[in-house]
């Protein structure tokens, strides 16, 4: 039996630390607005549902831009679960299964808190900060995300038992070791 979790909280995100960890699932997202916090939803579906493993550490975080480099430093591997909107013909709760490179180019932003996921790593990289060498990003297409609702809509609620059963399962197949 080991130590358990410490739960850390502030600056719009929670999560819970065990020792060693090298596996991040982090769920991004917004839960007041809709179908924005999915990433979160589903973060917290697995919470109640996994036991857990010593090596992975769930988060949840309503941060983006150079925030996020606190949250990431130190992992060798980064699970993203957020909402995506796109101009293509899926329709809403279809998930995109992306990597760093699907992104496009790393962005010179206006200020820091715009930066983008693979900007953010860049820079950490450039900083010399432990960045993860595997990023996983599981995008959920929506189609609003300017409704003030803590509720999501049917297509994209009817996504979270499944990226949450398929997540358990990756993560479960993890090496404890």
């Amino acid at each position: 039996m080991g130590v358990p979790p410490l739960v850390l909280t502030g600056h719009g995100l929670t999560f819970f630390t065990m020792a060693s960890q090298k596996t991040l699932l982090l769920g991004l997202g917004n839960t007041i607005l809709g179908d924005d916090g999915i990433g979160i939803c589903v973060v917290r579906e697995i919470r109640k549902q996994w036991a857990g493993h010593p090596r992975v550490e769930l988060v949840e975080a309503s941060l983006a831009g150079m925030v996020l480099l606190d949250v990431i430093t130190g992992f060798d591997k980064v699970i993203v679960v957020d909402a995506i909107m796109t101009d293509d013909p899926n329709p809403a709760g279809f998930i995109y299964e992306l990597t760093l490179d699907d992104l496009g180019e790393v962005i010179l932003p206006y200020a820091s808190h715009a930066l983008d996921l693979k900007t953010t790593i860049e820079l950490g990289k450039r900083l010399g900060y432990k960045m993860p060498a595997t990023v996983q990003i599981y995008a959920i297409k929506i189609e609003e995300n300017t409704l003030f609702t803590e509720v999501l809509t049917p297509p994209v609620e009817h996504v979270v038992p499944v990226l949450t059963e398929r997540l358990i399962r990756e993560l479960s197949s993890l090496n404890p070791s």
